[in-house]
């Protein structure tokens, strides 16, 4: 059985390629997918057209009765063309190739819904980073502002330290004086004791050196 392409099949059944695609996209047109001239195409047989309910005639040098609306408004359809102007043949080339522009577009317009997409997440995950950058910023300042505290706390400390260690030496100053004080006392009451032990022990010897008057004997005359 001989396949034809979509451009013969449109010839044959004064259908618009669009149209043919449209059918085979639902499914009331069956077709074979191969790869072509242009990269992949639809074939089809008289069989197919025939089991889709269109009218199949011998190849003639006439236009589509029919031609598919356009889906976007970016691109402007083709006009129908005059056949007295335009060939069969080119018109159904440039058909083809605006439909080609058509799938283009989709294609492109659909990758740069998803750049913005993209662009949009992007967009958030630098808000969050500056959010968090922002807030470590924070943290690190205060985390400054509690060393410097500290630091000040700590030199006080310091300081207070250094003030207790000179009251220590001079307590200890203090309590080597009163040493040495009460040792003085001390001695000071030893020599006095001594010296008085003394003087009690020379007056013994000076009255154990004078000799003691002798008793009168008594005369005669008395």
């Amino acid at each position: 059985m001989e396949r034809m392409t979509l451009r013969e099949a449109a010839q044959h059944t004064a259908r618009s390629i669009t149209t043919l695609r449209r059918y085979i996209r639902s499914g009331r047109l069956h077709a074979e997918k191969r790869f072509g001239r242009f990269g992949p195409e639809y074939y089809l047989s008289a069989q197919d057209l025939r089991a889709a309910g269109l009218t199949v005639d011998e190849p003639e040098t006439r236009l589509p009765a029919e031609v598919g609306p356009v889906s976007t408004a970016s691109l402007r359809p083709v006009a129908e063309p005059d056949a007295t102007q335009v060939p069969l043949c080119l018109y159904q080339e440039l058909q083809m190739k605006h439909e080609q522009l058509l799938v283009q577009y989709g294609m492109i317009r659909a990758a740069g819904m998803r750049s913005m997409d993209l662009q949009n997440r992007l967009n958030r995950a630098r808000a969050q980073l500056e959010k968090l950058q922002q807030r470590q910023q924070r943290r690190e300042d205060s985390r400054g502002i509690q060393e410097q505290e500290l630091s000040k706390q700590l030199r006080e400390a310091h300081l207070e330290l250094e003030g207790r260690a000179l009251e220590i030496v001079a307590l200890k100053e203090k309590i080597r004086g009163l040493e040495m004080l009460t040792r003085n006392e001390i001695t000071n009451e030893t020599i006095d004791k001594q010296f008085s032990e003394v003087v009690d022990q020379s007056k013994r010897l000076r009255r154990m050196a004078v000799p003691r008057p002798r008793p009168l004997e008594p005369t005669d005359d008395a």
